[in-house]
């Protein structure tokens, strides 16, 4: 890894703890309707997940088959936040935002199952065959990226529940997180990858 891009791999993640921090104030002046089920915020989480493919697709040309699975990581997330497709269905709204078609009625759930069977198994076989997790998760900069997800996630998880904040208030907390988390992510990934380019830095 350069100076540059330790330097650039910093900032990212002192954005993202800034972020997480900013986000309780904002889930008081926020308007509800950006949390809604196919609104401003989940949408920008689609965004986040798709451009974070791309990005980590382009870190090595020609990619590597890590890198495409990590892409691939990211993209099944997106058509998850897209709820594999049931956005797209809305059968009418209610407080906090739309409702759609339930999972046992969609008509595509068992191609997403298998997919997701498929991908899961895929992934468990990298994770444990190839990816030295430990040297991952106990590095001190992959770790602060992960403290910061693990501070979005339990800010998640408050938000999602309502305490605190109540549930239009907790809805925005829960889905801005949601976002930084996902914002997040990537920096573990390219960290790591910036470190397999560079293994002697």
């Amino acid at each position: 890894m350069t100076d540059s891009q330790y330097r650039t791999y910093k900032i990212y993640v002192s954005l993202a703890l800034a972020a997480v921090i900013v986000s309780v104030p904002l889930a008081f002046v926020l308007p509800v309707e950006w949390s809604f089920e196919n609104g401003l915020i989940e949408n920008a989480q689609v965004v986040a997940l798709i451009f974070a493919a791309i990005f980590i697709l382009r870190v090595r040309r020609p990619a590597t088959w890590l890198q495409r699975l990590f892409a691939a990581g990211f993209v099944l997330m997106a058509l998850r936040e897209l709820s594999w497709g049931r956005v797209f269905f809305p059968i009418g709204m209610e407080d906090f935002g739309a409702v759609f078609v339930p999972m046992a009625e969609y008509k595509y759930r068992v191609p997403v199952h298998i997919f997701i069977t498929v991908y899961g198994a895929a992934m468990l076989f990298v994770l444990i065959r190839f990816v030295p997790v430990r040297q991952i998760l106990l590095g001190r900069q992959p770790l602060a990226a992960l403290a910061v997800m693990a501070v979005a996630a339990i800010l998640n998880y408050v938000g999602d529940h309502g305490w605190l904040l109540g549930k239009g208030n907790g809805q925005i907390l829960e889905e801005l997180n949601e976002l930084i988390f996902y914002l997040t992510i990537p920096a573990v990934a390219l960290y790591w990858l910036w470190q397999r380019k560079n293994p002697s830095s």
